[in-house]
């Protein structure tokens, strides 16, 4: 099965919108990659590399084979599974710090929701 750039760039832009609903500056930010980069991938300008898929993936939590050949879930969910596989493979004192550092996200978060409104 061939790798179709165009449809890759379409999932990467799927993620990005639908999935984190960040902006392409955000997006690039989360994975470590420049603004313009994200944007050529999406337009299927050219076909990643294996170390910008590493990237996204890893940054994202989606699986690879989602990115490359739209096979897997991409929903909330597996983000979920992801973060429980993280748990799963860390010591108490791991947890303890990725708990508080969700809660803080998440009071930052609600806080910034609320001054939009």
């Amino acid at each position: 099965m061939a790798l179709d750039k165009i449809v890759i760039g379409t999932r990467i832009r799927k993620i990005r919108e639908d999935i984190f609903e960040e902006t392409r500056e955000k997006f690039a930010k989360r994975c470590d990659l420049s603004e313009r980069h994200i944007g050529q991938l999406e337009r299927g300008d050219f076909l990643l590399g294996i170390h910008t898929l590493d990237k996204i993936s890893s940054s994202t939590g989606i699986d690879v084979d989602y990115i490359l050949y739209g096979k897997g879930e991409n929903n909330k969910l597996q983000m979920k599974q992801n973060l429980h596989n993280i748990i799963d493979r860390t010591d108490k004192d791991e947890v303890i710090m990725l708990y508080r550092s969700i809660c803080t996200i998440r009071s930052y978060v609600g806080k910034k929701t609320q001054k939009r409104i």
